[in-house]
């Protein structure tokens, strides 16, 4: 993983001209392939078959917002709150300081299923995922306690898979159609995942329409790449070569319109 400009601003330009504004993810050359990063208050998409990075990938993108002072809330429906904390700490050890400044919210709808929950007070917890009324309020929550203090911040959804298979595609459609447009007016960029490989193809493409772009992985023999997709990104790089472990989320191909050299 690696650093950029700092905050969830515009970047500048040879030119000196105003960009639209972008908003870094954290992994360098991912934020060239998406010309600076995403769109601000945009809503991407993260697709593809599970154990690829993914969940990683978007654990970078909030701890890269909150070494700049950008707060996150992280929506969990299949891991508890408990075990997210001790990710984020394993990738980055100031993270609890993150945590003594405000700047990370947790809406939980796991750990009350599983008898896990836990009295950190910078989370709510939702007693299942179904319960979308409650997802939906434990979001606004938490967004009231962020923005009267910053004026963005960046949102996690962790997995739409999930609320899919306790609900159903179009349910999930209508619930987070209305969250991501609240998310979007109340200065988020979100990014949600999604599992490929548990839905159905109309369901995927039901799930794109409430995005602005996907970023879709997929494995091809001993290799990994990357596409992405919509998001303000102007040229077709086709599919780039990606690696990560278990702390880092690294763009390894090169990338022209189009094509892999």
């Amino acid at each position: 993983m690696s650093g950029g400009r700092a905050g969830d601003r515009p970047t500048a330009t040879a030119t000196g001209g105003a960009p639209p504004p972008r908003v870094e993810i954290g992994v360098r050359r991912l934020d060239d392939l998406l010309e600076g990063g995403l769109p601000a208050a945009s809503v991407t998409l993260v697709y593809g078959p599970p154990f690829l990075g993914k969940e990683l990938l978007t654990r970078l993108f909030l701890l890269h917002g909150l070494r700049q002072g950008v707060p996150g809330i992280l929506v969990l429906t299949s891991t508890a709150t408990s075990d997210a904390r001790q990710q984020l700490a394993q990738l980055d050890p100031a993270y609890p300081e993150y945590e003594r400044e405000g700047l990370i919210q947790f809406v939980d709808t796991y750990s009350k299923s599983i008898g896990a929950e836990d009295d950190f007070a910078q989370a709510e917890y939702v007693d299942g995922p179904v319960n979308l009324n409650a997802v939906s309020l434990a979001v606004n929550n938490a967004q009231r306690r962020l923005i009267g203090d910053h004026p963005t911040h960046r949102m996690v959804y962790d997995s739409v898979s999930t609320t899919i298979t306790y609900t159903n595609a179009q349910t999930t459609f209508r619930f987070l159609q209305v969250l991501v447009g609240k998310a979007k007016r109340a200065g988020a960029t979100t990014m949600m995942l999604l599992d490929q490989g548990m839905h159905s193809d109309p369901e995927v493409q039901t799930i794109k329409h409430l995005s602005d772009g996907v970023i879709e992985v997929r494995p091809d023999g001993p290799a990994n790449f990357l596409q992405v997709t919509g998001i303000g990104v102007t040229e077709n790089r086709g599919w780039v070569e990606y690696r990560f472990g278990e702390r880092s989320f690294d763009v390894v191909g090169s990338f022209s319109a189009g094509r892999i050299r």
